[in-house]
């Protein structure tokens, strides 16, 4: 007889965050690109360095989820963080777009600004966007293609969500930078599977 070695396949998924918009200005320098460093990883170049605000301005982030794994699939929940110094706008066109949900530090459902603590969306999940009569499925990345940008045929895959926030820091002289992270929670494979990222315990 002979043994068969079966290996899974790499479930990998990456998740960066970038300011695409202050008020009705459009920001398109923070876009980040994607490389391959000398050990064949890939890599994303992105200014870091904060952007300029004051209250009461409104500023729209993209949030962007590659593949970078050898399997379909889809980032079916993605949780943002909201720090001090900026509140969300439930009434916002891009946050009804993108069906965001406030939850309170308890991890509650509310409809109370103040208390919200994190926001959540299930915008790129199997059955939300087949709702919608599209398919944010992404493909497996393919490495003996080149790196690609392209967004009708990007490699790594990759699928948008954005949001909104108005800016609300209480000491109108503050130089404060204001932090603002997203993460990716849920992930399924092509059939809705729950699955994780390989690199993950």
């Amino acid at each position: 007889y002979e043994l068969i070695t079966l290996v899974p396949k790499k479930f990998d998924m990456a998740l960066r965050k970038f300011i695409t918009k202050v008020d009705n200005t459009d920001v398109t320098t923070r876009i980040p690109k994607v490389a391959l460093d000398s050990n064949g990883k890939i890599v994303y170049v992105h200014p870091k360095d904060p952007v300029l605000t004051a209250n009461s301005q409104i500023v729209t982030y993209t949030i962007r989820v590659f593949n970078e794994g050898e399997v379909d699939g889809y980032a079916a929940e993605v949780i943002d963080d909201l720090p001090n110094g900026i509140q969300f706008l439930p009434d916002h066109e891009t946050n009804k777009k993108y069906t965001w949900v406030m939850y309170d530090k308890d991890g509650n459902v509310t409809n109370d600004v103040l208390k919200a603590d994190t926001i959540r969306t299930d915008y790129l999940s199997k059955e939300k966007s087949q709702e919608r009569g599209e398919d944010a499925l992404m493909r497996a990345y393919d490495p003996t293609k080149p790196i690609s940008s392209d967004p009708n045929n990007p490699n790594p895959d990759y699928k948008d969500l954005q949001v909104a926030f108005v800016v609300t820091e209480s000491n109108l002289n503050s130089d404060r930078i204001i932090t603002n992270t997203a993460r990716l929670t849920k992930m399924t494979d092509k059939d809705g599977n729950p699955t994780k990222n390989t690199d993950e315990n």
